[in-house]
């Protein structure tokens, strides 16, 4: 005969298993130990600490939304003209988002010779609309393909964004937009803690190749005073999901037996 309480179970348990699937990754976290190229024996940042030092990157994939939180002293001072007489009359800028499923950074840690010419070539960029926003907003992005190859063409370096001064060139730390190489994916968006120090993305990974795999990141303000790099694995099914689902199947067991 059939059974209400056995589907019923069958029911909560399949809720559960949903629910567990849905759960939010834990944030890998990746500290600062990359320094990058054309340092000018400044090591791994160039200026004052107080305003370009970065600390550490944390990141998370839920479902398919990947979260970038940036931890740097830059965190607010994007729309402070920093150097505006350097750069262009704009100041130092957010720099864009770079991601790829592999990290090759040239030489061994901390990859002080690595650059857009010589290391990992960046698969996806996110773009923001505006790079000298002010902390009390919150900004938009796109999500391009980097389809090219060639960070070259892909990408723009700090030397695109500088005039003069001392600052660390040949770093990517935007999308070039206006390449025949880059589509657009999706939207994302993007937002300034200065309280915590983090300037954070969120990025729908849905028509990329990087669900499922593992993430390499890439970001420094436009100068490059400062960038980090580094790469997180695959995200794993969480353990609590195959709990759930060898329960599941002994209940759908159960409520087989019972229907017989």
């Amino acid at each position: 005969m059939y059974t209400p309480i056995a589907l019923n179970k069958t029911m909560l348990v399949s809720g559960l298993l949903l629910a567990a699937c849905a759960m939010p990754a834990h944030a890998t976290s990746v500290v600062d130990a990359y320094v990058g190229g054309n340092d000018h024996g400044r090591g791994d940042v160039i200026g004052a600490l107080a305003d370009f030092n970065i600390m550490a990157m944390d990141v998370s994939v839920s479902g398919s939304i990947l979260t970038v939180s940036i931890n740097t002293n830059f965190a607010g001072k994007g729309d402070d003209l920093l150097f505006a007489s350097l750069s262009n009359s704009l100041g130092i800028g957010y720099g864009d988002l770079f991601l790829s499923s592999s990290w090759n950074p040239s030489g061994a840690a901390p990859y002080s010779a690595d650059n857009y010419s010589n290391g990992t070539v960046w698969r996806y960029g996110f773009s923001l609309d505006n790079r000298y926003m002010n902390e009390d907003s919150a900004g938009t992005g796109t999500l391009y393909s980097l389809n090219s190859g060639n960070n070259a063409v892909d990408t723009l370096i700090s030397d695109s964004f500088m005039t003069g001064g001392v600052y660390r060139n040949g770093q990517e730390v935007a999308v070039n937009t206006n390449s025949n190489g880059v589509t657009s994916v999706n939207s994302g968006t993007w937002d300034i803690n200065v309280a915590d120090k983090t300037v954070n993305f969120y990025l729908d990974l849905t028509g990329t190749s990087l669900l499922g795999s593992d993430i390499a990141v890439h970001w420094g303000m436009t100068c490059a005073n400062d960038v980090i790099e580094g790469v997180v694995p695959a995200v794993p099914v969480p353990a609590a999901v195959w709990l759930f689902g060898s329960g599941l199947l002994g209940l759908v067991a159960v409520a087989r037996r019972k229907i017989d």
